[in-house]
């Protein structure tokens, strides 16, 4: 009697576990989305080429990239090997499989160098804050990238401030035609982008550039700031760096004023 019931019982106990096994719903593994891919460089700034690489962790995915400024996307080239780049350019990537969701897409700016030598002295007119001296005016003129970690990081000039002005002296004998500020956006720190950048020569303006993104939610990231300049051989140029007015209304640091972080003021 007693193995009769206990017979019964296992009967009853599998048959409710196969019954809960049918009706249990399992997540589709195209609801979970893949991992950023990992982009490396061997120099941000370089003369002749650097080398970037693309690393994954997920077997039979795909990276694909683009260097010519479009989104990726499925039609976009396959990343098999190291990308030697010989010139400027922004390197986006996203990583596909085809059980899972495409993965965000990340990127790495590469700038080209064209003489390293341009700048012969910079002064700072503003002095940074305390807690982020930086390097002084050698530091923003040895094309070494500041790291995301900007707080153990020396590279970075940390300013919170109306306008930033450094007086370059030149090499005349090179006719230039862009100025680079090599900045940093970290919103969720109060790191914001300049709203605007002019450069003076002798007191007349050669160049000016405003960027509306600068107060629009972004991701962290380094950020390259361009300023066209009439092109021509300067001996001295005043670059002044105008951050924004106040922290955008949309952030929980609005109407403070921002900070400004920057590592490297280049001329090309």
């Amino acid at each position: 009697m007693m193995k009769r019931t206990f017979y019964s019982l296992f009967a009853i106990i599998m048959l409710c576990q196969a019954c809960i096994s049918q009706n249990t719903v399992y997540a589709s593994t195209d609801m979970f989305q893949l991992s950023d891919p990992r982009i490396n460089v061997s120099a941000i700034f370089f003369e002749s080429h650097t080398t970037v690489t693309i690393n994954v962790d997920l077997a039979n995915s795909v990276v694909k990239y683009a260097i010519d400024g479009s989104p990726v996307n499925q039609n976009s080239k396959v990343y098999t090997t190291p990308l030697k780049m010989t010139e400027s350019a922004v390197v986006k990537a996203k990583v596909f499989h085809p059980d899972y969701l495409e993965s965000q897409e990340v990127q790495i700016e590469v700038v080209k160098i064209a003489n390293k030598r341009v700048i012969k002295e910079m002064v700072l007119s503003t002095k940074p804050n305390d807690r982020y001296p930086g390097l002084g005016s050698a530091g923003l003129m040895d094309f070494t990238k500041g790291s995301a970690q900007f707080g153990g990081d020396k590279q970075w000039m940390g300013f919170q401030t109306d306008t930033i002005s450094a007086e370059l002296k030149l090499d005349e004998n090179v006719e230039i035609s862009q100025v680079i500020i090599s900045a940093l956006t970290n919103q969720s720190n109060w790191i914001f982008a300049p709203g605007k950048i002019e450069v003076f020569d002798d007191g007349k303006i050669v160049g000016t550039t405003t960027y509306p993104k600068s107060d629009k939610e972004t991701s962290n990231s380094a950020t390259f700031l361009s300023v066209p300049l009439v092109k021509g051989n300067y001996d001295k140029l005043e670059v002044v760096v105008y951050p924004l007015k106040s922290i955008p209304e949309w952030h929980q640091g609005k109407g403070t004023t921002p900070w400004v972080f920057i590592d490297e003021i280049i001329i090309q």
